[in-house]
């Protein structure tokens, strides 16, 4: 089976706490990367990850994803060459939109988003590869702006999207896109025939290991249901082909999460990296999160390395 990077997600719910032992049990089970969110108003997404970082030696620790809305990107591009110095090519990051609700709440909703994005994004970018910026859009405003240490290398900088602007906007602008749990193959492709061979596709994905695979698939369909039903995702639907409405079949779970017995789950893996994955960041379902990584490193990952 083909292998891509396997990383896990820490779900921000979760006290902040708990991070730097989570990084520090991934790095031990051999996985390649840790993800942390950035939602109101848990933690910071910046200083969350160098708490990771600072506790492990070489897990690659992702923010996914940064609202673009509350982010200066000067500012923004010295947090992250900060980071980017202190622990080299081990710094992903991912910008968005933010969660829509939590925009207006702060008062950070910008009236055009797809411009905000690539504003946002485009400046930071330049910025972390060295380059001398000055630029007057309808959303940033910077004159004469230049790191003192661009870092070398700098930052994998992608976009947290799934739509049709929001993919262009990170072929011209970033270096790829981070698409969030509910991500099919068929999205993953989509994705991919958009950037193109060279560009990072990241994916969150829903994850239950289980003997019994309609045990895992029941675990799952609860949340596959409530991710419909709020419709904020409408091309993952789509091209996941679940249906809009009645029941979540077990075919509709097996398309948009890794769910299942061990060899189940790795040939979901496989069929994502196929389809165009860089790297599959699991999200645990259910009671024994710890139990789930475990036997992801134990029962499933050596089954795509076996190949």
């Amino acid at each position: 089976m083909l292998l891509t990077r396997l990383g896990v997600m820490f779900q921000a719910s979760r006290p902040v706490r708990e991070l730097p032992e989570l990084a520090r049990r991934a790095e031990a089970l051999g996985l390649d990367e840790l993800w942390l969110a950035e939602d109101c108003f848990l933690h910071s997404g910046p200083a969350a990850a160098a708490a990771a970082l600072a506790a492990t030696e070489d897990l690659s620790v992702g923010i996914g994803l940064l609202p673009v809305s509350v982010r200066n990107p000067a500012i923004a591009a010295m947090e992250l060459a900060t980071l980017a110095n202190l622990y080299p090519a081990r710094t992903p990051v991912a910008f968005g939109h933010g969660v829509e609700a939590w925009m207006r709440q702060i008062g950070a909703r910008p009236a055009d988003r797809i411009v905000a994005l690539e504003e946002v994004v485009g400046t930071v970018r330049s910025l972390l590869h060295g380059d001398h910026v000055s630029f007057t859009g309808r959303t940033v405003s910077i004159d004469n702006v230049e790191l003192a240490s661009p870092p070398d290398p700098p930052p994998t900088v992608l976009i947290g999207t799934t739509g049709q602007r929001g993919v262009e906007v990170a072929g011209t602008t970033a270096d790829g896109v981070l698409l969030p749990e509910g991500a099919s193959e068929g999205a993953v492709a989509w994705v991919r025939e958009a950037l193109g061979p060279d560009r990072e596709i990241v994916v969150y994905s829903w994850l239950r290991i289980d003997d019994d695979a309609d045990r895992a698939r029941a675990a799952v369909r609860p949340l596959v249901r409530t991710w419909r039903g709020r419709r904020t995702y409408p091309n993952l639907v789509r091209l996941g082909d679940v249906p809009v409405d009645g029941d979540v079949e077990d075919g509709a779970v097996d398309r948009v999460a890794i769910a299942g017995t061990p060899e189940q789950c790795a040939a979901a893996v496989a069929r994502l990296a196929a389809a165009g994955a860089s790297t599959v960041v699991v999200v645990p379902v259910g009671d024994g999160a710890s139990e789930q990584l475990e036997r992801l490193s134990a029962d499933v990952a050596p089954l795509l390395e076996r190949s």
